[in-house]
């Protein structure tokens, strides 16, 4: 009988453990290359991202934050999603690189999409931001809309460019310029 009350309790702790947030791993690995592309990820100077998946110990790797979003809502990648990070925007250095603290929750993230900036070639993808005041001060400067995790339009996502249809910002809860 005790035996058994040992077991279950030890299947009900893993359970538990498996089932806890993945952390960011926080030093991108010099061979790290992007899940979709396949490109190395120190050879890409914009916001990176990075999806956890149960049981698997490296975490996949993107080099845009559009391409998070798209593996998401693709019914044939893994589900079982322990954490999705973005790197914050805010934090990024003067030469285009990013601490590694700039790791932040992709879900509780502001974004802008569809902004005019060109300070680096994926200028057209969605700009992760820790704050909302963060995201709102670059909007300013360079346009778009202001997003959520929860409210980042499938039109964007689906998008090869940055653009964003016509009518789009309205409808997304989002600030627009």
């Amino acid at each position: 009988m005790l035996i058994t009350i040992a077991l279950l309790t030890a299947c009900k702790n893993e359970s538990v453990v498996a089932q806890a947030p993945a952390s960011p791993v926080l030093d991108v690995p010099a061979d790290a290359r992007g899940h979709y592309c396949g490109m190395f990820l120190t050879e890409h100077v914009g916001p990176k991202g990075q999806v956890r998946v149960r049981d698997v110990a490296a975490p996949l790797w993107f080099t845009s934050i559009r391409e998070i979003f798209s593996f998401l809502a693709a019914p044939d990648e893994p589900k079982a999603v322990t954490g999705v990070y973005v790197q914050d925007m805010g934090r990024r250095r003067a030469d285009g690189s990013f601490p590694p603290e700039a790791w932040i929750d992709a879900r509780s993230a502001w974004y802008v999409i569809g902004s005019g900036a060109q300070d680096f070639p994926a200028a057209d993808d969605a700009m992760p931001f820790a704050t909302q005041a963060d995201a709102e001060a670059y909007r300013v400067r360079h346009g778009g809309t202001v997003v959520t995790f929860a409210t980042m339009p499938q039109a964007f996502v689906s998008a090869g460019s940055g653009a964003l249809p016509a009518g789009d910002g309205a409808s997304t809860g989002g600030t627009s310029s």
